[in-house]
């Protein structure tokens, strides 16, 4: 299993894709098993190219067994809508707001959380 570790400027740059919409967090099922017993997602972000097929990713972590949305139901989101790719990728999205994965961090450990992006 390998973590994508990648630099500040390149999350920077899938930030501003978030921004504008143009990309959106995702996680995928993997065949790994996670210390737990469950299996594992990996997380990050995409963007969708033709025929919602996935055009570009930023992998954040392939180890997660559990996604937390604590912080999105203290805040009482509504909002949130999920996709899955015809290459098997699940999208969350939200027309109200923008999702992020959690930033405290340097990449995704076996809790993947997911946060509403501060403007």
């Amino acid at each position: 299993m390998n973590n994508d570790k990648t630099t500040s400027k390149t999350k920077l740059n899938w930030k501003k894709l978030l921004k504008s919409k143009k990309a959106n967090i995702y996680f995928k099922p993997t065949r790994y098993m996670h210390d737990s017993g469950f299996r594992c997602f990996e997380v990050g972000y995409l963007i969708l190219g033709k025929k919602n097929r996935v055009k570009d990713k930023l992998v954040l972590g392939q180890c997660s067994d559990h996604l937390w949305m604590m912080g999105l139901i203290k805040q009482e989101i509504i909002d949130l809508s999920m996709d899955l790719t015809k290459d098997g990728y699940i999208r969350i999205f939200s027309h109200k707001h923008i999702f992020t994965w959690d930033n405290s961090y340097k990449w995704v450990v076996s809790t993947a959380e997911i946060e509403i992006m501060k403007e």
